[in-house]
């Protein structure tokens, strides 16, 4: 066996306990180093191909195994490189003491065994345990309000893993194994799909709550949102966490898609999680708030790409997530740096950034046209690949919308930088967390205008979009913008409006109604329509 995989895992758990027990105090330093290694390492095996590592001499369907693919490839980069960014923008933050980087380390090699496990009873217990893990980071500071939301994430989340563990007895039940391999190729012998679809329907429940679609996605602003919650925190559950959801989603589709084949009903999901998120957002105007909504917005926005009929449109939508993990974690590094400076959280109240600090302002600047698909930035390239082939006008009104309400979500980051305040006061950010918000901000830029090579290089398909095609979405953007405006314009005196969607917000009994709801729909879905 060969250790490096096992090492994605075991490195940060172990090097963190290592330092939490020894009380060694340059435990801050050596984390930073850790993950240096990691994510160097996550770089270098780009382009490696697939990898098999059997963690015992037993082989499968009885063993446990490893497995390395562009996907997981993918995956293992955004995470380390999220974590690597998150633990040197916390180097001189008074939070970040030796437990927090215990339990937030430890997170991160969960999340690592995610996208390498080739089990499902292993996957269930690590997203298990992960979810105590950050349960536990919600509720760090303590406070009652961020107690409750950790406590809604941790139940909500418990009975949606129930599902997924039903899902795997019916399935173990049926083939007697639990790895992805066997499974797989059992499948692509079954003759009678109609067995798989309650197994199939309980896993795609729990997972679909683990990646906030419509209707399960209540849960996430208390989660992502919190207050009290350091900006790191929410920016790892935003950038990366939640895509483990979107992960398993990917895995189970490609498994079960020689026998079900229920695209058309997560296309439909798809858009219907994108519009619902950016509504929610444009009625906030709690600055994480905005950007926990709009999280669910463009998982909507992702499960079109990977709903998609076309390898293109599958680049988009995974490409993104790796664009979303960028410039979403940025934008709530960047508003804690705002809720610090402004002592509010709310947005309104928050002007005249370009005078206190350009610097800050230009990082924003570079998360807002990533967001809202500028030419040349992380989104614009991603979601010209998602639309990629969706052909008619009820999907061309369907784009514009997303892009609008999104745009119309952003105009008041923009007011944020561009407006005017009497008594400017400059905006203090450390050595470390500059550092980390221009990377982020740089890669951006990066993901978007070396996109063919980027997506070529993780994911192996060449996504080709010139510098004319760039150039030439230009005016579109800004045309659209120029719309935007004008109906943010028409939206923002809707006061009444707004505040009654804003109150809409479902308890626990409804979050688990919903759960249960979406069980039955999509079995009926399978049974009767499929």
């Amino acid at each position: 066996m060969t250790p490096h995989l096992i090492g994605f895992i075991l490195l940060p758990i172990v090097a963190s306990l290592t330092l939490y027990i020894f009380k060694n105090t340059k435990f801050r330093v050596i984390s930073v180093a850790i993950e240096l290694f990691l994510f160097l390492v996550s770089v270098s095996f780009i382009q490696t191909g697939s990898h098999f590592d059997l963690l015992v001499n037993v082989p499968l369907p009885y063993g446990m195994a490893l497995k390395l693919d562009s996907l997981s490839g993918a995956m293992l980069l955004l995470n380390n490189f999220l974590f690597l960014a998150m633990t040197v923008y916390s180097i001189k933050r008074p939070y970040a003491n030796q437990l927090f980087m215990f339990i937030f380390l430890s997170l991160q090699g969960l999340i690592n065994a995610l996208f390498l496990s080739t089990d499902f009873f292993n996957v269930y217990i690590l997203i298990e345990v992960a979810t105590i893990a950050v349960s536990i980071l919600i509720m760090y500071k303590k406070d009652s309000q961020s107690m409750y939301d950790g406590m809604i994430y941790l139940l909500v989340n418990m009975v949606a893993m129930a599902f997924f563990l039903f899902g795997i007895g019916f399935l173990y039940k049926q083939y007697g194994v639990l790895d992805f391999v066997t499974i797989g190729a059992l499948i692509e012998k079954s003759n009678t799909p109609e067995t798989l679809y309650l197994p199939y329907a309980l896993l795609i429940t729990g997972v679909s709550l683990k990646a906030a679609l419509m209707p399960l996605f209540s849960w996430l602003p208390k989660a992502h949102g919190t207050a009290s919650a350091p900006a790191v925190v929410s920016a790892i559950l935003s950038g990366i966490f939640v895509k483990v959801g979107v992960y398993m989603l990917i895995r189970l589709q490609i498994l079960f898609n020689p026998a079900i084949d229920i695209q058309s009903f997560f296309l439909f999901l798809g858009f219907l999680t994108a519009i619902a998120g950016f509504v929610f957002a444009i009625s906030h105007t709690d600055i994480k708030l905005i950007l926990a909504y709009h999280t669910v917005s463009q998982i909507g926005l992702i499960l079109i790409g990977i709903s998609g009929s076309s390898e293109l449109n599958f680049l988009g939508g995974t490409y993104h997530i790796l664009s979303h993990g960028v410039f979403k974690s940025l934008f709530f590094l960047s508003s804690g740096l705002l809720v610090q400076h402004y002592k509010t959280r709310k947005i309104k109240h928050m002007t005249g950034l370009w005078q206190s600090s350009k610097w800050l302002s230009l990082v924003l600047m570079s998360a807002i046209l990533s967001i809202t698909g500028a030419p040349f930035f992380s989104g614009g390239y991603a979601k010209y690949f998602i639309s990629y082939g969706y052909q008619g006008l009820a999907y061309d009104a369907l784009f514009l919308v997303i892009n609008l309400g999104t745009m119309v979500s952003f105009i008041k980051f923009i007011h944020v930088i561009f407006s005017k305040n009497e008594n400017p006061e400059p905006v203090v950010i450390d050595p470390f967390q500059r550092t980390v918000i221009t990377i982020m901000g740089l890669t951006c830029f990066i993901l978007g205008t070396f996109g063919p090579f980027l997506s070529n290089a993780i994911f192996g398909i060449s996504g080709q979009m010139t510098l004319t095609d760039q150039i030439g979405k230009l005016p579109t953007y800004l045309l659209t913008y120029a719309l935007a405006y004008g109906i943010y314009a028409l939206i923002s005196k809707q006061k009444v409006v707004l505040r009654k969607i804003r109150s809409l917000e479902l308890s626990f009994n409804s979050i688990n109604l919903a759960v249960v709801s979406f069980f039955f729909a999509t079995l009926a879905y399978l049974t009767y329509l499929h």
